[in-house]
């Protein structure tokens, strides 16, 4: 059984136009859900969630090759320390054709705290190696696996 539920984004009624954000967004909530029959997934502007209870915000990055970068703006920011708080927080970062690096909150709060103004966040990966996240504070010690993204709902903890 697959679920999704959630109310229509604004103006979704004015125009049925597929967006490009759209097809890197499905692309990834398909590589989550074609491995686990019994996922749900609501979609809670702009958090997608999982079996009730792991969030996943995506941000996409349309350059064909590494580094793929990714603005979090200051109120983002807020915003996704809030949701941590609520719950396991996941960041799909949609690097472009290549992949999606499975980034938990706390992962990203290693590399990029929160700052009063926008922060940009890196992804580099060499082919057929995982993805190094670069933030303003550093360097994440560990790299993350292509593979993290698919298994993401057989984590126990979303982390």
């Amino acid at each position: 059984m697959f679920l999704v539920s959630g109310p229509p984004s604004p103006g979704a009624w004015l125009s049925m136009a597929i967006q490009k954000r759209d097809f890197y967004e499905g692309a990834a909530l398909h590589q989550i859900i074609r491995g686990s029959p019994q996922a749900s997934v609501c979609y809670s502007p702009p958090l997608f969630v999982f079996n009730g209870r792991i969030q996943v915000h995506l941000k996409y990055c349309t350059a064909k090759r590494s580094p793929w970068n990714f603005t979090f703006a200051a109120d983002e920011q807020v915003l996704m320390q809030q949701w941590a708080q609520a719950g396991p927080l996941v960041m799909g970062l949609i690097c472009g054709a290549d992949g999606i690096a499975a980034l938990p909150y706390h992962a990203y709060d290693q590399v990029a705290g929160i700052r009063d103004v926008a922060l940009h966040l890196a992804c580099r990966r060499r082919h057929r190696e995982h993805f190094e996240v670069v933030g303003p504070i550093g360097t994440l010690p560990q790299k993350i696996a292509p593979s993290d993204w698919a298994r993401l709902l057989g984590a126990s903890d979303g982390e």
